[in-house]
């Protein structure tokens, strides 16, 4: 009998604790607030990314790939002259075009180069120089890494800010005396535009030289997320 009662008490005494620890942890989770904000800025673009393609068509694949490389030995020559100019090769594609009957009439071909600089004006005058003999397949502008990672410093403070403002805005519209920052995180994201260029359109296989393209360099947004977790201190 001793022992029935030993254990009845212990089992009510665990249940109480349990109970009260529960009631603390559901005390302390009423009491937490997540929410984020979220900060931005247009950035200027400063840095360009080019990419041409050698394209061409021949009945015998060895026909095909020394035309094609060729061409592009020629366009690497150009663009290695402009020490302004990052490049590399793109992927190289050959495959079989089939007649009415099945059988392959021709091979078609092509490979891509690609360009990146700070110095608009340099890129985009070699461009035009390469599409006498490439073809334009597309153009895209961004924020350079050093300038965007400024940029996402100086967002980082105004979010922080920001975040700041907004949990005292919690803390009074809940009547808290004060709150405790539990966690923090912190995002960046940007977007930049990317022009497509048909290429039946900037096809200049045919001519000994071109203009350089008209280029509108415009902005990329650039944003700072941060969003966090804070309890709410009422005593």
């Amino acid at each position: 009998m001793y022992v029935l009662r030993s254990l009845f008490l212990y089992l009510y005494l665990a249940s109480v604790v349990f109970s009260a620890t529960a009631a603390a942890e559901t005390a302390v989770a009423e009491d937490q607030v997540s929410f984020q904000v979220e900060v931005g800025r247009e950035v200027g673009n400063d840095r360009m990314l080019a990419i041409l393609n050698a394209t061409a068509e021949e009945k015998k694949p060895a026909d095909l790939a020394d035309r094609i490389n060729s061409t592009m030995a020629w366009a690497l020559d150009q663009a290695r002259a402009n020490k302004q100019v990052t490049l590399r090769s793109g992927s190289y594609q050959t495959y079989p075009v089939y007649g009415d009957n099945r059988k392959i009439v021709r091979w078609r071909g092509r490979q891509e180069l690609q360009l990146e600089s700070q110095d608009v004006d340099q890129l985009s005058q070699l461009v035009g120089t390469l599409q006498s003999q490439l073809q334009m397949q597309s153009m895209q502008f961004s924020v350079s890494h050093d300038r965007r990672q400024q940029v996402e410093n100086e967002l980082i403070e105004q979010a922080l800010e920001a975040y700041q403002a907004r949990a005292e805005i919690v803390r009074k519209s809940l009547g808290a005396k004060t709150y405790k920052l539990l966690d923090i995180n912190i995002h960046s994201a940007g977007r930049s535009p990317v022009i497509p260029m048909r290429a039946e359109a900037v096809s200049t296989m045919s001519r000994s030289s071109v203009s350089k393209p008209a280029l509108e360099q415009g902005t990329s947004r650039v944003d700072v997320q941060v969003s966090g977790k804070i309890r709410l201190l009422r005593d």
